[in-house]
């Protein structure tokens, strides 16, 4: 896959710069700079349309750098970085602040570019999240992407004198700051309730049962059999081709299976539901309901309590209406006991990672209502209904 995105990107390259032959340097540089400064909004807003997503990845950098110092400042940081890309986006295309903002690009690509070389050399991160869920990359694709990037960014460097305002002035900087008003409104919606748009495997409409299930033609993990004999009091590694078994004097040791090339993962393939007391996988049980109420809180230690108080009406009158109700969480009976004490409903509380938990909906607590392994429904705490309405009855 990697080779085939690597092969679609040199030959859009190629084309792109045939094509850039007919052009005057203004009209390079013009085609250069509104091309690169969509990219740039392109991808600050789809990654600003679920601003939780993006620091959850930010943290995941932060912990193999060892700075998990800076880890309670991620969602600022996340808002921060995507807004700052927008915003240099607006200014290549409006053509203002030009030297600024192309230093500030150029700051930013080089930083962009030293953590996909990183992620995909050590495999630290396996996907950079430069387009959050709509589109995952591979670490080498990520990085041959910013290497390009960067090289477009020093082109535009260079010529920056041939980037003129496409507007008079006090336009530009009232069309800009428009801009930027409807783009920082966005992840504050998200925050407060969801995000617009959901990228996610766990969407209203998804079906999770689906989800965990592998297409017929997918590919397979491919494994080998290495074999441990012991030749003339040495134990050595054989291959099943080297038929071990047919050397004279060799005595059997061990066979191990090892994985020579990974195969294809379902969509959903980390979503397990156990009963911590039992030990119990409760997956199936749950996915096979005709209609169930999740709570959502992927670490107790981080919960809004009053949001707990928040969902309670609705939890009522599902429990009322014989609607099963089950929390998930990634914390201990014990934590969830203790600090959920004056919540006076109960309902009981399965075990699931909490990355996954984290991916289902973004909010702690939140909601989510199934109807046979289906998405029907999830919400805010902030926007808890208080009862089911038509369509998720």
């Amino acid at each position: 896959m990697t080779f085939l995105l690597t092969l679609f990107t040199v030959q859009t390259l190629a084309i792109f710069l045939n094509l850039l032959k007919f052009l005057s340097r203004k009209h390079m540089v013009d085609v250069l700079r509104f091309t690169y400064g969509f990219f740039l909004i392109f991808s600050g807003f789809i990654k600003i349309l679920d601003p939780l997503g993006f620091s959850y990845k930010l943290q995941e950098y932060f912990e193999v750098f060892g700075m998990e110092w800076i880890i309670p400042l991620s969602l600022v940081l996340s808002i921060a970085v995507c807004a700052f890309e927008i915003l240099i986006g607006f200014c290549l295309i409006y053509g203002i602040q030009v030297k600024n903002a192309l230093y500030a690009n150029l700051a930013l690509m080089i930083g962009f570019t030293f953590l996909t070389f990183y992620s995909a050399y050590f495999n630290a991160v396996t996907d950079c999240g430069c387009f959050g869920d709509f589109m995952k990359l591979e670490p080498w694709f990520s990085f041959q992407k910013d290497v390009i990037l960067l090289i477009v960014s020093v082109v535009l460097f260079i010529n920056k004198s041939a980037i003129n305002k496409i507007f008079n002035t006090r336009l530009t900087y009232k069309l800009l700051l428009v801009s930027c008003l409807i783009m920082l409104f966005v992840p504050f919606y998200a925050l407060a309730n969801l995000p617009f748009i959901d990228f996610r495997a766990y969407s209203i409409g998804s079906s999770i049962t689906d989800g965990r299930q592998l297409p017929d033609d997918a590919v397979k993990d491919v494994y080998e059999d290495v074999w441990y004999y012991e030749v003339q009091g040495e134990i050595k590694e054989f291959s099943t081709s080297q038929k071990p078994w047919e050397i004279e004097g060799a005595v059997f040791k061990d066979r191990v299976s090892k994985l020579i090339s990974k195969g294809d993962e379902p969509l959903i393939h980390d979503f397990d539901i156990l009963d911590e007391m039992s030990g119990l996988d409760m997956t199936d049980s749950i996915l096979n309901l005709n209609k169930v109420v999740l709570v959502v809180c992927y670490d107790i230690e981080k919960t809004n309590i009053n949001g707990h108080r928040s969902i309670n009406n609705f939890l009522s009158y599902s429990i009322d209406n014989s609607i099963p109700v089950y929390g998930l969480s990634s914390s201990s009976k014990d934590e969830l006991n203790s600090k959920l004490s004056n919540i006076h409903l109960k309902y009981p509380y399965f075990l699931v990672d909490q990355t996954t938990l984290k991916t289902i909906v973004r909010s702690n607590p939140g909601v989510i209502i199934l109807d046979k392994g289906v998405v029907v429904d999830k919400f805010h705490w902030r926007n808890a209904p208080s009862q089911l309405s038509n369509n998720q009855d």
